[in-house]
């Protein structure tokens, strides 16, 4: 059955940073190829570094300089990127960034491109994280109620608990976000804010199909999308942390606290779904968003 089409596809050539719109991208089992093949690693701790700890990040705008291989790639064979400071700076990969990104963010940081999923240690915490970590990670108030992570599989929370990512990625859980417009639709009339779609960061936005409205995609977990030449599945909730809240220099957006409020009072924090990579293949915009179960 046809739910809708791609809209919009986007790409984080550096995690936390703000991306690029793509017309079309090539997908393996680890996400889309080139997204988030980038991230910046304190250099005194070995943990990542994002928008969660380095708010910062957000002002900065990250794009390649070169288009990315088709296939997956690590260490050298990464695609140089450019980082463009509010100051009207930039800092390109292959000139040794960090003193830049340091100065600005004021913490010790290193750009550092994708390791394989071999180099576990390169993606494990230096310090035991435990659930209360986890949640001031994700920014929740001891005001707040607890999310319900029962939604998310047992085996994936150890993991994360060791590691910082999935090794061989910069993810935070899974290897792609979507995010459609019947849910955007659905929370602006319900808290009469304007949700941006940049403050939220999907890989795909759906344009979904008439007829349909409300939290869509927490219906589709479970159930498998077939788009351009990829299939995919449906695995879980999105979970939202403090970042959608956080002002974000390139899209001109400012700090807005109600949208944070707003999602634990409508959505106890969840918005958009998170997707695994069932078959390879290339995803184009104005592809047709088929749910096949």
């Amino acid at each position: 059955m046809r739910v809708g089409r791609i809209s919009e596809l986007w790409r984080y050539p550096v995690k936390s940073m703000a991306g690029e719109s793509i017309k079309s991208a090539e997908f393996d089992t680890y996400g889309m190829i080139g997204d988030r093949a980038w991230a910046a690693i304190n250099s005194e701790t070995g943990d990542v570094g994002w928008g969660k700890s380095y708010p910062k990040l957000m002002n900065l705008k990250a794009r390649y300089t070169r288009e990315p291989p088709a296939t997956r790639s690590y260490c050298d064979d990464v695609a140089p990127v450019a980082i463009h400071f509010p100051s009207g700076e930039v800092a390109v990969s292959d000139d040794n960034p960090d003193a830049a990104l340091t100065d600005y963010i004021g913490a010790p940081l290193h750009l550092s491109p994708l390791e394989p999923p071999e180099n576990r240690q390169h993606y494990r915490w230096r310090n035991p994280v435990d659930y209360e970590a986890i949640l001031k990670i994700l920014g929740i108030g001891p005001e707040e109620t607890p999310p319900d992570l029962s939604a998310y599989d047992e085996s994936l929370i150890e993991l994360l608990l060791e590691y910082f990512a999935p090794p061989g990625t910069y993810n935070d859980m899974f290897p792609v976000h979507a995010l459609t417009t019947a849910s955007i639709d659905h929370m602006e009339q319900k808290t009469g804010e304007t949700f941006e779609l940049p403050r939220f960061r999907p890989n795909f936005l759906i344009q979904t199909a008439p007829g349909i409205s409300g939290l869509i995609e927490f219906d589709w977990i479970g159930k498998r999308l077939e788009i351009g030449e990829s299939l995919f599945r449906v695995e879980a909730k999105t979970i939202r942390c403090s970042m959608p809240s956080r002002g974000q220099f390139p899209y001109g957006l400012p700090q807005n606290a109600k949208i944070a409020k707003t999602l634990f009072e409508e959505s106890q924090r969840f918005f958009g779904a998170y997707l695994s990579v069932v078959e390879s293949g290339k995803v184009s915009v104005g592809d047709d968003v088929n749910l096949l179960d």
